[in-house]
């Protein structure tokens, strides 16, 4: 990369994150964002949460990811063994990256601790990540409450179509 296409990138980068927070202090954070997931049958919007999660990573100059429904699954089998056990899970073989959280009740906070934590924004930003799988657990009388785990992963396999 040349130095002007480093400037320019810098420069872009650095116009997406500045509009990104204008836009957050100026209007409220959609539903999707902020809606309690401590609670019986909660529901994720998924759909919000990659949405500001490509925000993020063009703001790094990244290319978007896509949710894949089997990487979806397996987040929520790791979220739900995570609300059961208090024990963090390991990054899975399929995966490149996983992300864990607990105790924060909606996403906007979740993604918010990721995204201050140098190890966890560099993850979210891995130009190598094409692929996402998101998902929480509440229970209750868990320690944390809430349980929430991010996999990013790279292309499927040559053959191997998304979400099987």
């Amino acid at each position: 990369m040349t130095p002007i296409s480093r400037l320019w990138a810098g420069f872009v980068s650095a116009f997406v994150l500045a509009t990104m927070l204008a836009a957050c202090s100026t209007t409220p954070l959609p539903a999707g964002l902020t809606a309690r997931m401590d609670q019986p049958g909660a529901q994720l919007d998924h759909a919000e949460a990659l949405r500001h999660i490509n925000l993020f990573r063009a703001s790094r100059g990244v290319p978007p990811l896509v949710e894949d429904p089997a990487l979806t699954a397996e987040a929520q089998s790791l979220a739900n063994a995570y609300a059961q056990s208090n024990n963090r899970p390991e990054k899975p073989d399929d995966a490149r990256h996983i992300r864990v959280s607990a105790g924060y009740a909606d996403f906007a906070e979740t993604f918010s601790g990721w995204r201050a934590t140098p190890e966890d924004a560099a993850a979210i930003a891995d130009p190598g990540a094409t692929r996402m799988g998101l998902a929480t657990a509440y229970l209750a009388n868990s320690t944390y409450g809430i349980h929430w785990v991010m996999l990013l992963a790279g292309p499927a396999a040559p053959g191997a179509m998304a979400g099987q």
